[in-house]
């Protein structure tokens, strides 16, 4: 009876595992139904009423196309997931079905279907002959790197395959004319080439002499930004790992002087431009050679006296060679008294060589001395800095370093570093002396644990002020530069900044080219563009690269036009499907239909009233050239301004510089338009089928993603797409729950 019980028992587990079974992996994967996914373990999201289950999870966790790392890769697999569940579940809407021959037969084609996207498995198909064969142990090697059973994968597959379906159906709605991929041709055939001065914010951040007053002064003036950025960042200060606020004193120690680095004086410009005005005997031989023409000369009149007409072609000659000598001769002599004066003025402009530092006994004797003052209380630890610091932040400053880990301050010397690690607040380290120099560091004070508002809004400011500063300053050059550029009429920015070579740009040095090297440019890009985007005319022929006085933004260059036929194009067919955005590529087509230009920004001409701290040294700004480059969204040496390209395309003329600067790309910049090219609309025809494909293709992907985004969103905004919390839960290093970051459509 026992037995007998027992077998029963063991039936009514068995008959449950393969109702729910049924239930989780029947046809479509499940079927809509109620209840949440709280309890429901093989639940990971329920999207608009379907459960997705694990193995769904599986599949597109362990996916090689899943590049997610740590929690990422979960996420990755839930967005797809999700979007999977958009597709089919519109696909289900309109009836359709996938049943079990069409996904064996996709099977056996190598198809494996992902998030709405068909691709290949790898070897999935043999080659034998030129005919191919379905492989099934490639195929069982794939579903068992994705965790899943065989019986399970097929299942997940027909869920997939009614997904791909909805997506492909969604994108052949879209269709587009052959007037509109003329005009995207146009539109996308113009090219510019331009020059541009670069200000960003890099250059001037590490030039900031920040000091404490200058804190204060930023905190008092933008608390309520401090306290915003302390909010958003607030769950970065919580169970904090000891910290010190470090100040530090630094003496470099003093370099060796090298052979030949002797303080300049009276004596040594005297020697330095003697020396120079004696290499001149070269330019005195030059003159020297007159003699040794005239003995030519002169060796040739026995030759010539039979011939009347020799003798007065030889007596010209004589002349000529006379006259020649004479001008090398007055030339060497300029030369010399040019390279005297060249000598002279290098020699009075040579600084006398300051060393930099103390030796290095020295520099420890005067920390030794400053470690005594400080530990007696006669002298501050920021006052001894600000005296004894060869850095100049650091002198500046007081020597504030800012918050360090105690166990790591990584100050860039491990004598220096490991000595803080024993500190207290208000200790010092002993003098350390290095390979570099000698260093005094004090520990002011310590923190751990949860940090208060009032604990990290210096800090916070100083780091909220340094960006907004190193921003204002590169607008502020920016600024003064273009004002520099636009004073100089009749020059361009070639002639006011050095140029900066860019190897990876082998286009941007076009106008410092030979002729011959410009016209094998020209005619390789003649032909790309003959390939992809039409042939070129130019506007103009020879234009110089100057800037021109303003004449109503036309007439003012010598190409006294607007822009050229083409660089705007024509409206779109109305009822179109919504085009992409363009990209750096021009893979994705720009909109047929392009919105007017917005009024140019004026905000941007007017520096703030804001008080920058000092500036050390900036390295000058240089020119670089680009193009030519097509108009699309990112240009290259600059990035995205939709203003930029505007101005590029549709309001400067050849040879013009901008009236205002750019911000793109977190910098700003001064440009100068040298050409600008047009596409010739007969060769449009030449390939025609194609560009309406690729726009029609880039369109219907365009056209998909907003599709979904719109339905993801408005789902999530009704509550109506819930992950498992177990999948999207993150904790500490010390396993406390942390506040969930993952928020359904986040890839959208």
């Amino acid at each position: 009876m026992r037995r007998q019980g027992a077998s029963i028992f063991i039936y009514l587990i068995f008959g449950t595992l393969i109702a729910v079974f049924v239930i989780n992996f029947g046809p479509q994967g499940g079927g809509k139904g109620g209840g949440g996914c709280t309890g429901t373990d093989n639940v990971v999201v329920r999207v608009d009423g379907h459960d997705a289950t694990q193995t769904a999870f599986h599949v597109a966790y362990s996916n090689p196309y899943n590049r997610g790392q740590g929690k990422q890769r979960v996420y990755v697999a839930l967005e797809t997931i999700i979007r999977r569940e958009l597709l089919a579940n519109e696909a289900d809407n309109r009836g359709f079905l996938a049943t079990d021959d069409l996904i064996l037969d996709q099977i056996k084609k190598g198809h494996f279907f992902l998030g709405g996207y068909k691709v290949t498995i790898p070897g999935a198909l043999d080659d034998v002959d030129g005919e191919k064969f379905y492989n099934h142990k490639a195929v069982k090697s794939w579903v068992g790197q994705l965790n899943v059973s065989l019986n399970s994968y097929y299942e997940e597959q027909k869920r997939s395959l009614l997904a791909a379906m909805m997506a492909e159906i969604l994108q052949d709605s879209v269709q587009v004319s052959k007037e509109e991929a003329l005009s995207q041709f146009l539109y996308e055939g113009n090219t510019a080439t331009y020059d541009v001065v670069a200000f960003k914010p890099d250059m001037y951040r590490s030039a900031l002499r920040i000091s404490d007053a200058d804190v204060d002064r930023y905190l008092a003036a933008h608390e309520d930004d401090v306290k915003a950025r302390y909010k958003a960042d607030e769950r970065t200060y919580k169970a904090v790992k000891p910290q010190l606020q470090l100040r530090e004193i630094f003496i470099a120690k003093a370099e060796e002087p090298k052979a030949g680095d002797k303080p300049a004086d009276d004596k040594g410009e005297k020697k330095a431009g003697d020396t120079k005005a004696g290499d001149n005997k070269a330019g005195d031989a030059k003159a020297g050679d007159k003699k040794a023409g005239d003995a030519k000369a002169g060796d040739k009149k026995a030759g010539d006296k039979k011939d009347d007409k020799k003798t007065a072609n030889k007596k010209t000659a004589d002349k000529t060679s006379d006259a020649k000598a004479d001008k090398k001769t007055a030339d060497a002599k300029a030369d010399k008294k040019d390279d005297k004066k060249t000598a002279d003025a290098k020699a009075e402009k040579k600084p006398a060589v300051k060393p930099v530092g103390m030796p290095i006994e020295q520099a420890q004797a005067k920390l030794e001395a400053a470690r005594a003052a400080i530990a007696s209380g006669k002298q501050k630890f920021a006052d001894a800095a600000r005296e004894l610091s060869t850095d100049e932040s650091l002198k500046l400053s007081g020597g504030d370093i800012g918050w360090r880990t105690a166990d790591n301050a990584s100050i860039g010397e491990k004598a220096v570093t490991d000595a803080i690690k024993t500190l207290k607040a208000g200790e010092m380290t002993p003098v350390i002396a290095t390979d570099r120099g000698a260093y005094l560091v004090i520990a002011e004070a310590k923190r751990e644990g949860d940090l208060s508002y009032d604990q990290v809004k210096h800090e916070l400011a100083k780091e909220i002020a340094r960006d907004a500063w190193s921003k204002e300053a590169a607008r502020r050059a920016a600024i003064a530069a273009l004002d520099e550029a636009r004073a100089g009429t009749g020059k361009n920015l070639q002639q006011l900044y050095e140029r900066e070579l860019l190897p990876e740009n082998p286009g941007q040095n076009f106008q410092n080219m030979s002729p011959e090297e410009q016209k094998r440019i020209l005619d390789q890009l003649r032909e790309q563009m003959g390939e992809q985007h039409g042939s070129i005319e130019f506007e103009t022929k020879d234009i110089p690269a100057a800037w021109y006085a303003d004449s109503g933004d036309t007439g003012g260059s010598p190409a006294g036009s607007a822009a050229a036929a083409g660089s705007a194009p024509p409206p779109a067919a109305a009822g179109s499907a919504p085009a992409p955005t363009p990209t750096a590529t021009g893979s994705a087509a720009a909109p047929a239909d392009a919105p007017a230009a917005k009024p140019p920004v004026t905000d941007i001409m007017a520096p703030s009233k804001e008080q920058l701290p000092q500036l050390g040294d900036v390295p000058k700004a240089k020119v670089n050239s680009f193009g030519p480059a097509p108009r699309t969204a990112q240009l290259p040496g600059i990035g995205a301004s939709k203003e930029l390209v505007d101005a590029l395309f549709d309001e400067l003329t050849p040879g013009m510089l901008a009236k205002r600067i750019y911000e793109a790309n977190g910098g700003y910049y001064v440009v100068q338009l040298i050409s600008r090219q047009s596409p010739k609309v007969d060769d449009f025809d030449k390939n025609a089928d194609r560009r309406v494909s690729e726009l029609r293709d880039a369109r219907a992907q365009s056209f998909l993603k907003e599709w979904l985004k719109d339905r993801c969103d408005k789902l999530a905004k009704d509550g109506k797409i819930k992950p498992n919390a177990e999948l999207v839960q993150e904790r500490d290093d010390a396993g406390k729950l942390l506040p969930i970051s993952y928020r359904p459509c986040m890839s959208f």
